[in-house]
């Protein structure tokens, strides 16, 4: 027993060795930890003390920056100026160069055309004379019916010559004026084609260059001015472009076919005259259905193409009235069906721009928290939790209060 108990002492000895051994690690851990605590403080005094440091050096460097701006600022203004300066020196320069090019411009075309002015006025002066020639000539023939052409005399018929002034049709005119000068001589009828002309058809006469123009020189240069023949290009280009209007009702489009024929091809046999005009009338038909049915007539003549198109046009129109209600009625479901089409479409599109910028959201969170440093507990060392909050750290702490 007596050795028992000294073993039980020396045990109860050996903890409280023990014991005292861990209150003195505890309390060098504490110190430890209190100095490692202050050690930490002094840091972050020294770390905001730096950052303080390095904020006031920030502002200065901004300051600085803000004054250098400022100062390019007012060079570059400096600058802008004087660029401005120089471009209004140099349009002034321009304009006063302008100024005088003009000038000298304007005092060459006055001098030209106070020359052309002369030479209009001796131009003049010999028209002037021919036109005096030729009014004796004409008042000859009218007071005596002799003309007198180079010491002869010649007696055309008295019969009176139409006369002309640009506005007509200068081949209706010529073939009027030649079958009543049909058996006249050339002399003749160049001295009545003149008395002839009136109004702006007596400037051709300026454009002649002799003295005493014959029959061909008259008429080459009427032609020139008055003519349908260099005109033909254009009436067939028009006519194959010519298309019925919307406007336009089958009569109206056919009576211009047959007038644009005749002046594109009028030289042309009365057939040939009548397929041109049958085609060109069938390739500008606004409705193809009712070009279509005219074709495969195969009509002679374009009367009869006409009647037929008029003919499928009316019988369209009689069948068009009654489906006319039922057509209103598919267009008004059709034009609904659209409208709940349009609107269920922006429904969905509105719900996918709502799902995307929540996705966008979430994934923009997500890589914020990512880049965050992990919070450790001191105690345990797990994370998202600190010491104070940890399930171990009151359990050792009531054990240190305990011994």
């Amino acid at each position: 027993m007596e050795e028992s108990l000294k073993q039980l002492m020396e045990m109860l000895s050996a903890v409280k060795a023990s014991q005292e051994k861990m209150k003195v690690s505890q309390e060098e851990m504490k110190e430890d930890m209190k100095s490692s605590q202050q050690k930490l403080e002094e840091k972050l005094e020294d770390n905001r003390e730096d950052m303080k440091r390095g904020q006031e050096e920030l502002k200065q460097d901004m300051r600085r920056a803000q004054e250098d701006m400022k100062a390019n600022q007012e060079e570059l203004k400096q600058k802008l100026e004087d660029k401005l300066q120089e471009m209004k020196t140099t349009i002034e320069d321009s304009n006063t160069k302008l100024e005088n090019k003009l000038k000298e411009f304007e005092e060459a075309v006055e001098e030209e055309i106070n020359q052309v002015k002369e030479e209009v006025k001796e131009d003049k002066k010999e028209i002037n004379k021919k036109i005096e020639d030729l009014e004796t000539k004409v008042r000859q023939l009218s007071t005596t019916g002799v003309i007198k052409t180079e010491g002869t005399l010649t007696t055309p018929s008295k019969v009176k010559v139409p006369t002309y002034d640009g506005k007509a049709s200068w081949n209706t005119y010529l073939r009027q004026f030649e079958a009543v000068v049909r058996n006249w001589r050339e002399e003749d009828k160049a001295t009545s084609l003149i008395a002839a002309l009136r109004g702006e058809a007596l400037e051709v006469l300026r454009t002649i260059t002799e003295a005493s123009p014959n029959y061909a020189t008259l008429t080459s240069a009427l032609e020139r001015r008055y003519g349908d023949a260099h005109l033909q290009h254009v009436y067939q280009a028009q006519l194959r472009s010519r298309r019925q209007r919307f406007e336009e009702t089958l009569q109206q489009y056919e009576a211009d076919i047959s007038r644009m024929v005749n002046l594109a091809y009028p030289t042309t046999p009365a057939e040939v005259i009548e397929q041109l005009s049958v085609s060109s009338f069938i390739e500008g038909l606004r409705d193809p259905e009712i070009g279509q049915l005219v074709r495969l007539a195969r009509h002679k003549t374009i009367s009869e193409a006409l009647a037929q198109a008029l003919e499928i046009e009316a019988a369209k129109q009689a069948s068009r009235g009654t489906s006319k209600i039922r057509q209103v009625k598919t267009y008004q479901y059709q034009d609904r069906e659209r409208k709940m089409q349009r609107s269920s479409k922006n429904l969905v599109d509105s719900i996918k721009d709502v799902l995307e910028k929540f996705i966008d959201g979430q994934n923009s969170e997500d890589s914020t928290t990512n880049k965050r440093r992990p919070i450790l507990c001191w105690t345990c060392g797990v994370e998202r939790h600190v010491r104070s909050r940890c399930p171990q750290y009151p359990a050792e702490q009531n054990q240190g209060n305990a011994n």
